[in-house]
């Protein structure tokens, strides 16, 4: 069974961590979601390999939406995303816990489909709340130290774009890339 093999799960989620943390250093829109693409891709994998599959549903969808999101925002992409995802995972669900973040990706759409900059990022950051409080439950060192390092990360990267918008700059621009 795939959750007797827990180090290669850690394993898994340590390297999505990484892959989840680079992505929330980025200030352009293109490169944070083509990073939090694979980062999805591998948590669905560490979560799999975990035996949750609602969590792993939900990250691999997610990271199908992160993908598309960047080239199709219409209202209808972004419903169907959101519907979808409370199909494919509401039956998966056996714990309260694993609610929060499908709250949490329903808050991420609506974010990836709607908003830019420094809002988008304001939405990724109550998510990664409900997602730190879903690993802590389930005993992900890696989705603990992706959403810990994303909490910090996402926060100081939305206030550095919060700065540029009141010097008046374009969100956009960014020193370190």
């Amino acid at each position: 069974m795939l959750q007797d093999h827990p180090f290669f799960a850690q394993l898994i989620g340590l390297l999505a961590c990484l892959m989840g943390a680079s992505a929330f250093l980025q200030r352009q829109d293109k490169r944070l979601r083509a990073q939090l693409t694979l980062n999805g891709l591998l948590m669905g994998m560490h979560f799999l390999l975990l035996g949750s599959p609602a969590s792993a549903i939900n990250t691999t969808l997610s990271a199908v939406r992160t993908l598309v999101s960047g080239y199709y925002r219409g209202k209808g992409v972004m419903i169907f995303f959101l519907v979808t995802s409370w199909l494919l995972v509401l039956p998966k669900l056996t714990h309260p816990m694993q609610l929060l973040p499908l709250l949490g990706t329903t808050l991420t759409t609506y974010a990836l489909f709607r908003l830019a900059g420094l809002s988008l990022r304001l939405c990724m950051l109550a998510s990664s709340i409900g997602w730190l409080a879903h690993n802590l439950w389930l005993g992900s060192w890696g989705g603990i130290m992706l959403e810990s390092l994303v909490i910090v990360l996402n926060g100081h990267t939305s206030f550095h774009l919060y700065r540029q918008r009141r010097a008046g700059l374009a969100e956009t621009s960014s020193p370190w890339l």
